[in-house]
């Protein structure tokens, strides 16, 4: 079963018109409730908008629904280029996803968080 962002931050936000609908649904199907990588992106933009931690929701998320290995390091590295480095949601999960390879760019935005670039510049 997938979980859209509606579902995560209703179920993450101190209140919600659809908490309890999304509690139930939760308990119901408890370890079945799946969720994707654009999914905690879209969560990422919404807690920098609300100025909240990314970081610290995403570890709540993924206690309550299921994803890949290397999806929940994507995540978690990018919720940290967040809020360290302050990037802003797609540099951070551009970066978390190149990992150790270069990136080509022209924003030097990957440099603080040590990834190399290889310049897109005239």
């Amino acid at each position: 079963m997938f979980a859209d962002t509606d579902f995560i931050l209703a179920l993450v936000k101190d209140s919600d018109w659809l908490k309890d609908k999304a509690a139930k649904l939760l308990k119901g199907y408890e370890g079945k409730i799946g969720t994707s990588m654009s999914v905690m992106i879209e969560v990422a933009l919404i807690c920098k908008r609300l100025k909240i931690s990314a970081i610290e929701v995403f570890s709540n998320v993924f206690e309550l629904v299921n994803i890949n290995e290397e999806t929940y390091a994507i995540c978690m590295r990018a919720a940290l280029y967040i809020e360290k480095y302050e990037l802003n949601v797609f540099d951070a999960f551009h970066a978390a996803y190149c990992g150790n390879d270069k990136i080509i760019s022209s924003d030097s935005a990957y440099e603080k968080v040590g990834i190399e670039r290889i310049k897109l510049e005239k």
